[in-house]
């Protein structure tokens, strides 16, 4: 009879028929979860870094995409340019003091600020307290092109914007030359030297960069330069590009900057306001409370309320020359009429005439 029993393994113990392996132990999802390494760095930027990184954003949209920059490029230079200024302003307001980033610094706690759990300030109630609480000296002009860019940002953010590219352009150049000022002086010195080296070697760049952005507004100036100088008398500088362009000479399409082609269709009255608030710094409201006359006032030539008696001009600057936004006259003797209405009279004195509007005359001598 045939013998039917397995094989010994001569290698294993006496006795024992062939082993089958077993399986391996499957490792628990638990297991495997726990030995898994991350191939993806985490995301950490100090507020200096971030600030730098939207800045880097900025003159790629400016410079580096099409010439020249589509309007997606400047949708992104507004809104990458504004998230810069906030981010750097505010971390050098932190160095000076963590609940001055608070909204509220009343409410300020070191575990919030650790957390980021809080409600930060404004872009511009940081510029504030930066040059009221720390004292920085930084120009209200600066102030007011910041605020410009506020105004652009929100409005991209929420609700759309049309605005003129050259006009974008000329604008972010100016806030940029603030930004690189501003880190040079005043957050380079306080950072540890590993952050300042590296923040130095990104600023080289932005500087000739920064450089590159300026040369196209000045190109774009220089070749206005002729048509410009015969409309010296009547150019202003423009509330919308900053440029000394905007022309008030009574055209039929209304006040019209030649470099950033923003026009004022047959509304002089606000292109008067405009300028006279954004660039002369000038509203009725705050006049009336100073006591003073009103910054835009009736024209006695053309009777639109148009007349910026401010107004300084190329050919008359740094003076001021009145200059009606409507009808395009410059004034060399204006005077208030003496009684007492207000109106603005174009009057030089003769010895005969009397300085008073006709409204003034019938009622002072109507009982003759």
């Amino acid at each position: 009879m045939t013998d039917q029993t397995a094989p010994k393994d001569p290698d294993g113990p006496e006795g024992t028929a062939e082993q089958v392996p077993t399986s391996a132990a499957v490792p628990s999802q638990a297991e495997k979860k726990t030995k898994r390494v991350s191939q993806r760095p985490d995301v950490s930027y100090t507020p200096v870094s971030n600030g730098l990184d939207y800045l880097v954003s900025v003159f790629q949209h400016l410079t580096e995409g099409a010439t020249p920059p589509s309007a997606r490029d400047l949708k992104y230079t507004v809104l990458h340019l504004q998230a810069a200024t906030e981010v750097l302003l505010k971390a050098r307001l932190a160095r000076e003091h963590f609940s001055l980033v608070f909204a509220d610094p009343t409410q300020a706690t070191y575990d919030a600020w650790q957390k980021g759990d809080f409600k930060s300030c404004g872009t511009l109630d940081a510029f504030d307290r930066l040059r009221n609480i720390a004292r920085l000296t930084i120009e209200e002009e600066d102030r007011k092109r910041i605020k410009e860019l506020s105004d652009h940002r929100n409005a991209l953010q929420h609700y759309g914007l049309t605005h003129n590219a050259y006009a974008i352009e000329a604008r972010a150049a100016r806030v940029l030359n603030f930004l690189i000022t501003f880190i040079h002086r005043h957050l380079i010195p306080g950072l540890e030297p590993a952050e300042a080296q590296y923040v130095e070697q990104g600023m080289d760049s932005f500087r000739l960069q920064l450089r590159g952005i300026e040369t196209l507004v000045k190109q774009r100036m220089n070749d206005l330069r002729s048509e410009l100088a015969k409309l010296a008398d009547v150019t202003v500088k423009c509330p919308d590009c900053e440029q000394w362009a905007m022309i008030a000479d009574g055209r039929d399409e209304g006040p019209t900057c030649l470099f950033c082609h923003q026009v004022w269709p047959e509304d002089p009255m606000s292109a008067a306001a405009n300028y006279a608030w954004i660039v002369l710094g000038l509203d009725e409201h705050s006049s009336f409370q100073d006591g003073g006359d009103p910054p835009v006032v009736e024209c006695p030539d053309c009777g639109v309320c148009a007349l910026v008696t401010e107004a300084v001009t190329a050919a008359g600057r740094p003076g001021a020359t009145p200059l009606c936004f409507s009808c395009g006259t410059v004034f060399k003797s204006l005077i208030d009429c003496e009684g007492g209405c207000g109106t603005v009279l174009d009057f030089a004195p003769d010895g005969e005439s009397i300085p008073m509007c006709s409204n003034c005359i019938d009622i002072r001598f109507a009982r003759f």
